[in-house]
């Protein structure tokens, strides 16, 4: 691994729940056991942190997440602390894991600023440009950002790494230590971060820090040296829940979003990054339904489960088409045979743009399956496919999909329905799972071209 070290991170028709969190303050709180786990399912998930302030309950709300809430927190313009509470570990851990979700929904910063990660910082040091000195000790490990487009990254891409104080440092500010490539984090996608931190034997240069990016290794850093001789009570004391703008100068002038999820702390082992769902392993479209979820285009049938093979809706279709295309808001009611029904927004909105044409005269059949042929029209027309005079299939030749078919077929969307692929089956139903991997297809060829 490549080390850079600079001186100076339900169902198909599931609903966003967004509420505002309550205002608490709580100043102390007693060591806690481990492993922890935190899904911010509720308000008063912070009751048992240290250092909650107003800023942080102004900034931040339970939201989606990654599993079912998550918390979303948000820097606004002209401020630097998004949150910042600590979480106090037992005492004599030495070694510890962190494991937490991330996803940048518009964040796009200016400079470099702080995320999660480890500390023990019992005086001012460690933090402010204060170095750990022998009358005040301390050392810290959190997570880093770089600006957006960081070195020759594209816009929006977000560098991470640890932003860290240890007696070595360069300067009197933590030195950055930048993860490798996996450490490149994209806008409007899931990814799975872990760290972990093993402090030196005091007076010795045996201290490690390692870090993950969805299961890869994306770093590791040895002969670190965080303590002295005589400072065997260093321990690793809280992990701070750390989203902070900058440290310098540099003022802040945008809105700063991002959501953090499925948080988890541990002293005796890596906790992983399990899949999202649990009935999807071993499944030949596993990886592309992780990957559809990843981006929030697809979600489960139940919070731990996908149903890959039940049959996909009319109207989950029209959802998770218009979760990718995201096409402007309709007055206009199309169908009747819709009302009420989960997916009708998302229904009225494709038709608009005349992706959705229905059924029939004024309906939808929103609870009927969606056949693959007419799949194939669906996403030749919401992604602007062209024709093709390839003809790659035997059996739909009578089908009015037949130049659909052919279409998503010479760009490599489809491969049939048969090993040997020359049959594309055009009136069987689509299934959950075969969705996933024609949407991945079609997406990943759509923002290529």
């Amino acid at each position: 691994m490549v080390v850079v070290v600079l001186p100076v991170a339900v169902t198909a028709q599931e609903t966003t729940a967004e509420t505002t969190t309550t205002t608490t303050t709580t100043t102390t709180a007693p060591p806690h056991t481990l492993p922890y786990f935190e899904q911010f399912e509720v308000e008063e998930w912070h009751d048992d942190w240290i250092d909650w302030r107003y800023d942080d309950d102004r900034n931040t709300q339970i939201t989606r997440g990654y599993q079912e809430n998550g918390l979303e927190v948000n820097i606004p313009p002209n401020e630097r602390r998004g949150t910042g509470p600590l979480w106090k570990l037992p005492a004599d851990v030495e070694e510890a894991w962190f494991r937490y979700r991330i996803r940048f929904d518009d964040f796009y910063p200016i400079t470099s600023g702080k995320l999660p990660g480890f500390a023990a910082m019992p005086n001012f040091t460690a933090r402010g440009c204060n170095p750990s000195t022998e009358a005040y000790p301390g050392w810290s490990a959190r997570m880093l950002f770089e600006p957006s487009g960081f070195g020759d990254l594209e816009d929006g891409q977000i560098q991470v790494g640890y932003y860290t104080y240890y007696l070595d440092q360069a300067g009197t500010c933590g030195d950055f230590m930048l993860w490798d490539d996996g450490g490149v984090l994209g806008q409007d996608q899931w990814y799975c971060i872990e760290g972990r931190v093993q402090l030196n034997t005091p007076g010795s240069s045996n201290g490690v820090l390692e870090g993950w990016v969805d299961n890869e290794l994306a770093f590791r850093q040895d002969g670190l040296a965080f303590r002295r001789a005589s400072e065997d009570w260093l321990d690793v004391r809280t992990f701070w829940l750390d989203v902070y703008f900058g440290g310098s100068t540099i003022p802040n002038d945008r809105d700063l979003t991002m959501r953090i999820d499925d948080l988890a702390v541990s002293d005796t082992g890596r906790l992983g990054c399990p899949n999202r769902f649990r009935d999807d392993d071993g499944n030949q479209h596993e990886a592309n339904i992780e990957w559809m979820f990843q981006r929030e285009y697809i979600y489960g049938c139940d919070t731990e489960l996908y149903c890959p093979t039940d049959k996909l809706s009319r109207a989950a279709t029209a959802a998770l088409l218009d979760r990718i295309l995201d096409p402007p808001a309709t007055s206009i009611d199309f169908f009747t045979d819709d009302d009420g029904q989960w997916a009708e927004a998302a229904m009225n909105r494709l038709a608009a743009v005349g992706i959705l044409r229905g059924c029939g005269p004024g309906l939808a059949c929103p609870t009927e399956p969606v056949t693959r042929g007419q799949f194939a029209a669906l996403l030749k027309r919401t992604f602007g496919i062209p024709a093709s005079d390839t003809d790659l299939f035997t059996d739909d030749e009578t089908s009015i999909f037949e130049g659909d078919i052919n279409s998503i077929a010479a760009i490599g969307i489809t491969r049939g329905c048969t090993d040997a692929g020359d049959r594309y089956c055009p009136t069987h139903a689509v299934l959950r799972d075969q969705a996933a991997t024609l949407l991945a297809r079609t997406v990943q060829w759509w923002e290529s071209n």
